[in-house]
């Protein structure tokens, strides 16, 4: 194990963009792939990484996170010379929520000071990838660098949703530029830092009480001039699950090894129930079932057809049911009948006998109320909502967690586009 680095992962974010699937829970919470939260991959890269100390700084409705995590035993994380702590806002330096990803650090110094670490790796919540952090770290000290950021290039066209730089010929960044529109570069940061400790304390405390809360937008362009700065570049699978449209591509990805998220050699760790106590016994297919290029989890049950999907554990496709290129979590029940397309339930949704969620066939027509969050034809179903028998739900609508006694009448036919809430 690797003592003199600490590891923070930055687990707060409140996940707006993925709408009614973070409402009530914390982005890296998310349920992905089946099996996993979304937080696993950082953890598990960290673990594999011989990273001893992870603090886990959380924020945004964090009960569900924190009941995954329990004591960080499932990544390893635990014992005399292990550790996983969860680090809400404030230990005492303040009363302020975190106010931005360098804040978040700040605010809790006094976990880092005690370990006294030699670098601080930072790592993001809610990224889905498979890395390998020790070349990083021995190249940030190889060449003596104050600050070392994981990168990889990305397309032009989505260049503004990164922080993106720009190197000399031996990979010093010379300028940073955080979400522009200023097409400077398509060497965008991964949003993972390597910093010297000490390094990191006094940037921290030169920004932070001034206001600039923020690494990519404040800490980072203000170190170029004063400091050592480098890109390490990564050119393996990495995607940013932060948006409904990313969060559905890479799950759908998890089915094809080729896309290069391949679950079964990255071998990803996760805490299975956490402490919900809920056990789920091995999967069945029953005769007559057709389950193709799909993920199934532990503790479901086919009777139906299951294309292209994604089935966390608990789900029920019941005889005649179709679910396609989809993303069902836990404990869903899908009726006798019903299709189920291009769409993601949450948690403990009924869909009705003969229902319809979504179409295969749908792209355009962005949904009205958050035409940033859904216009690429997925429809999703937020928690515990009932769907009533032979309702027809269309492309681009989101139906918000509905209270049980809901008028069956609302869904009956919802459009193209709709929003239910």
């Amino acid at each position: 194990m690797r003592s003199d680095v600490v590891a923070l992962v930055l687990a707060g974010g409140r996940g707006s963009r993925l709408n009614v699937i973070a409402h009530k829970r914390a982005k890296p919470a998310v349920p992905f792939a089946g099996s996993y939260r979304i937080i696993d991959f950082s953890l598990s890269n960290a673990a594999d990484s011989g990273i001893s100390h992870v603090g886990v700084l959380t924020q945004y409705r964090p009960t569900s996170l924190m009941d995954h995590l329990a004591d960080g035993e499932a990544w390893g994380l635990s014992g005399l010379r292990a550790s996983l702590k969860v680090l809400p806002p404030s230990l005492g330096y303040s009363t302020d929520w975190y106010r931005g990803t360098a804040d978040a650090v700040w605010q809790n110094r006094s976990f880092l000071r005690p370990l006294r670490p030699r670098d601080v790796l930072i790592l993001s919540g809610d990224h889905i990838f498979r890395m390998d952090f020790r070349p990083m770290i021995d190249r940030h000290r190889a060449q003596e660098a104050d600050l070392t950021i994981a990168a990889m290039e990305v397309p032009w066209e989505e260049v503004s949703r990164f922080g993106v730089m720009v190197t000399d010929e031996a990979g010093r960044v010379v300028r940073f530029v955080e979400k522009s529109p200023e097409r400077v570069s398509n060497l965008a940061s991964m949003g993972i830092y390597v910093f010297r400790a000490n390094v990191l304390l006094e940037e921290l405390e030169r920004n932070c009480p001034e206001g600039r809360h923020d690494f990519g937008a404040h800490v980072i362009p203000g170190m170029l001039s004063r400091r050592r700065v480098l890109a390490h570049r990564f050119e393996g699978y990495w995607r940013d699950v932060g948006t409904l449209r990313s969060y559905w591509e890479a799950n759908l990805d998890a089915l094809d090894p080729g896309t290069g998220l391949d679950l079964a050699s990255w071998r990803i760790r996760t805490n299975p129930e956490g402490r919900r106590q809920v056990f789920h016994g091995p999967a069945r297919v029953e005769a007559g079932a057709r389950v193709q290029c799909s993920l199934v989890s532990r503790g479901c049950r086919i009777e139906g057809t299951v294309i292209g999907s994604v089935l966390s554990p608990g789900v029920r496709v019941a005889r005649g049911a179709l679910v396609v290129d989809s993303v069902v979590m836990h404990d869903c029940e899908i009726g006798p009948g019903a299709r189920v397309e291009r769409a993601i339930l949450d948690k403990d949704v009924r869909v009705g006998t003969g229902a319809r969620i979504g179409r295969a066939d749908a792209r355009g027509g962005a949904n009205g109320r958050f035409p940033s969050h859904l216009s690429d034809g997925i429809t999703v179903v937020g928690k515990g909502t009932i769907i009533p028998p032979e309702a027809v739900i269309g492309a681009n609508c989101l139906v918000g967690t509905l209270p049980h006694d809901t008028d069956p009448a609302i869904l009956a036919h919802v459009p193209d586009g709709e929003t239910v809430t």
